[in-house]
């Protein structure tokens, strides 16, 4: 993707970027890929071309912490081209990859492979163990030096002590965050949904929420122990919370995230949604939705990431026991998000950008980006006003394991800028 060669002026906007106090109408100037200028009233640029912003919302573009292109090994699903249609779609410039693909991403060469700055800025994270296999470590600087910005064994725990107490002291040397996907299989069978009623009424196994949290407290006392930086995904139950608030209040570095679907849906929700909810960890309680958000709005969890898991319609055709886990967000992340939150007054606005743009890229150490000059320009246009109904038959990913089908939601993305170019547009 090249930058544009002349300068543009997006003018008519409103300006917003809670890390810099800017929540105004104004104007930005563009130029060769970084932000020349911006304010209520900006010089003016010969020659420059003009786009109006119709007064919308202009944000600094979104960073996804957690998702699966499902490179290589898995295309049919997703793709990195398909994948970076789907995250500009949705305000994204940058997202970290996961490494559970086919072939695990353990070596240095396939780190280099996948980290990319077209057509978005690709990171991804490297395996523990080779092969995901947990009997023998990767090489943790040679995948560092490749380009590597965390280490996990997601879509599995690191079970095996030995290897956690490695991670966490090659974090300690290099201050790259150790990524938790924090399922301790000693309590119970997997299960396909949260333990209790519902589980009970749709007669399958449950899901035992004991089986994170207990990770959680297990890893949050050897990062005290040892040091290093632990980032928990997809946090999901009240008693993760409560542990993470606690290591906080003790000064362990632990960052976590959180997801749209666990912050806006529930048990409940299965029912009407059927294997486009089924998802690890499953759905929680209501009174789980309420201390994640209230979490989120305090910060003990620290950003919004989707974990972005693409699947073929055939396999999530199979029943509720058979059909993989996993749903897709990067397409309605912002918008379910702001309808279910901050329309509704309980988060501001500023915490939600703050969560899905400027704090991912702290926790992962990527390049800062916001309304300041010199600023690389990746931006997102949004409308707050725009009521849509979500229709994943029209989403840019291959995949339609939505469970957000036919809801009716407000903030609609209307172009997505990386490096000085609109990358994406919903405008015709």
């Amino acid at each position: 993707m090249k930058t544009n060669e002349s300068p543009l002026v997006i003018r008519n906007a409103h300006l917003f970027d809670p890390s810099n106090g800017i929540d105004y109408p104004g104007s930005i100037v563009v130029n060769g890929g970084v932000i020349e200028d911006f304010g209520p009233e900006p010089g003016s640029v010969d020659g420059a071309e003009v786009i109006d912003a119709g007064g919308s919302y202009i944000f600094p573009a979104f960073c996804d912490t957690h998702v699966h292109f499902r490179t290589p090994g898995q295309t049919e699903k997703e793709d990195i081209d398909s994948g970076s249609l789907a995250a500009l779609a949705g305000g994204f410039t940058s997202v970290i990859q996961m490494p559970n693909t086919n072939p695990v991403v353990d070596t240095a060469e396939l780190v280099a492979d996948l980290t990319r700055d077209e057509p978005i800025e690709l990171r991804v994270m490297g395996a523990v163990t080779l092969g995901s296999d947990q009997r023998e470590l990767v090489d943790f600087q040679a995948l560092t030096d490749a380009g590597a910005v965390g280490f996990t064994e997601d879509g599995r725990p690191i079970s095996e002590f030995v290897f956690m107490k490695a991670a966490l002291t090659f974090s300690v040397e290099s201050g790259i965050p150790v990524v938790s996907h924090a399922e301790d299989e000693s309590f119970g069978l997997g299960g396909v949904v949260r333990l209790g009623r519902v589980a009970d009424s749709l007669m399958v196994p449950g899901w035992n929420p004991k089986r994170e949290s207990a990770m959680v407290e297990r890893d949050l006392k050897m990062a005290k122990k040892i040091g290093g930086h632990v980032h928990i995904c997809h946090v999901s139950t009240a008693a993760s919370v409560e542990f993470l608030k606690l290591a906080k209040s003790k000064d362990i570095d632990v960052t976590a995230e959180v997801t749209p679907h666990h912050l806006s849906l529930t048990e409940d929700d299965i029912s009407d949604f059927g294997t486009d909810a089924k998802m690890n960890p499953p759905l929680g309680t209501i009174d789980d939705r309420e201390v994640l958000i209230e979490a989120l709005k305090d910060g003990t969890i620290d950003c919004i990431a989707t974990d972005h898991a693409p699947h073929t319609p055939e396999e999530k055709s199979l029943d509720l026991m058979r059909a993989p886990f996993g749903v897709i967000g990067l397409e309605t992340s912002f918008p379910v998000v702001y309808t279910d939150l901050v329309a509704t007054g309980r988060i501001g606005l500023d915490r939600i950008i703050h969560a899905m743009s400027l704090r991912p890229r702290q926790i992962f150490g990527l390049d800062r980006i916001g309304l300041f000059k010199g600023s690389r320009a990746d931006l997102t246009l949004v409308d707050l006003d725009t009521e849509w109904v979500i229709d994943p038959d029209k989403f840019e990913s291959k995949a339609r394991n939505c469970p957000f089908r036919g809801r009716t939601v407000k903030g609609k993305v209307k172009w997505t800028m990386y490096r000085g170019s609109i990358a994406w547009s919903a405008i015709e």
